[in-house]
């Protein structure tokens, strides 16, 4: 059945093409290295490379971290790293070590071929459930093993798969080890046909974040506060259209209460960036934006737009309460754990179906809040700005969360360790050089 897959996705990206060619932009977004995207990248000189993909910038964000310990874990292996979105790309050139980086081949036999054989991996690791049919079938035809860490089934997910599980069957169980982030996670990956001794719950690397630390932006952003006197921060991450003109309203209201806080904006995708500029500009709110700090400032009682990218972490040091975007609009939400990283109470929106064990973990442990409407976030808000005991209780108790959850990054360094062998060549070439002159 892999033919009709293959002709149903070439027909599927021959209806999109028009689309995809008018958002293009003037950077190329979609057409910048299709090359790459046909499976056409540089050839490493060595084999037996670990390949780490990781879809978008939340997957890429989870195996930073990874990639860093494989690095020292098995430094004799070269450590790609591909993606598929141009946000991802951006965001992990020249952050994260992969000797190489690039995008993820589209999944057809010709190009992963392509892609497999100018790599040449020993291992291939993808980050939570990105299930290409082409790529493992030819993945296992090359001897490759493949390793799915951080592996996350939503609940909408499991229900599409369901429907063609019978022709997942034979990729799924062609897969060496799936390492899960919940038991419920685990329990769906073996009903779609992963073999049960395949299958472990290892945790959720995003829960071993270490959020980079940007201290220009830091200083910087610590000078404007001063000077425009900004004494609350609310930080709105990765915000999904329809959310922003929802975020005026209530800090409209809020800002009334506290003249001296600042909404800090930081829409999920880059290429909304301007079109939330105007929308700022529509809302009669004071603002400014990244990208104009040091001309402009900040507004004590405005928005303060992130029009940048890898930033957002940092920012959220400066937060009294951050909201997660994605929430309100029927998005499934985004990352929380980078907030609770730096002990700031989270709130999120009714729609949280990506993240529901983390949500719902956090609303558990009294770490988060969930408001199902307009009004009752602005409630929230309204409390944690006001209290600073809820404040500071509800910040350490995701803080506490956290690091209790952590541990999800050695146990697959230690999986991967187990399953290749150290390459031998670059070992013995090495002890030599290290041998002392007779």
């Amino acid at each position: 059945m892999l033919w009709l897959y293959s002709l149903v996705l070439a027909f599927g990206l021959a209806a999109l093409s028009p689309g995809l060619w008018l958002r293009n932009g003037r950077h190329g977004r979609y057409t910048r290295h299709w090359r790459e995207r046909l499976g056409r990248v540089p050839p490493l000189e060595r084999e037996g490379a670990i390949w780490v993909h990781a879809v978008s910038v939340g997957e890429a964000l989870a195996v930073e971290r990874l990639v860093a310990e494989l690095r020292q874990a098995v430094p004799s292996r070269p450590i790609v790293l591909s993606v598929t979105t141009a946000a991802a790309r951006q965001l992990v050139e020249g952050r994260i070590a992969a000797d190489r980086i690039f995008y993820f081949p589209l999944d057809f036999r010709f190009s992963t071929r392509r892609a497999l054989q100018a790599i040449r991996p020993a291992l291939v690791l993808i980050a939570e459930t990105e299930i290409w049919p082409r790529f493992l079938e030819q993945a296992r035809q090359s001897g490759v093993r493949v390793v799915f860490v951080n592996g996350r089934i939503s609940g909408r997910s499991y229900a599409r798969y369901r429907w063609v599980r019978r022709w997942l069957r034979p990729a799924l169980a062609g897969v060496d080890r799936w390492l899960m982030q919940s038991p419920t996670d685990a329990e769906r990956v073996r009903d779609l046909g992963a073999p049960d001794a395949k299958v472990e719950v290892a945790g959720n690397l995003k829960f071993d974040l270490t959020p980079a630390e940007h201290r220009p932006v830091l200083r910087q952003l610590a000078r404007h506060f001063q000077a425009a006197q900004v004494r609350n921060v609310i930080v709105a991450g990765s915000t999904m259209a329809g959310e922003e003109e929802i975020l005026f309203a209530v800090f409209g209201h809020l800002r009334q209460q506290f003249p001296s806080s600042l909404l800090v904006l930081a829409p999920r995708h880059p290429q909304r960036f301007d079109a939330v500029a105007r929308q700022i500009e529509l809302s009669g709110l004071p603002w400014s934006r990244r990208s104009q700090l040091e001309s402009a400032g900040v507004h004590a009682g405005g928005v303060w737009l992130l029009d940048s990218l890898g930033e957002l972490a940092t920012l959220y040091r400066y937060a009294d309460a951050a909201f997660i975007g994605g929430s309100l609009a029927p998005h499934g939400g985004h990352n929380l754990l980078e907030p609770a990283y730096f002990g700031v109470p989270v709130v999120f929106g009714p729609s949280m179906h990506n993240f529901a064990a983390i949500a719902e973990e956090f609303l558990a442990a009294k770490a988060a809040f969930r408001a199902e409407s307009s009004v009752e976030l602005e409630r929230i808000l309204y409390r944690l700005l006001s209290d600073d005991r809820l404040r500071s209780s509800t910040g350490d108790a995701a803080r506490a969360l956290l690091q209790a959850k952590a541990g999800a990054t050695q146990r697959v360094v230690a999986t991967v360790q187990g399953m290749i062998e150290p390459d031998r060549s670059t070992a013995s070439g090495a002890a030599v050089a290290a041998r002392p002159p007779a």
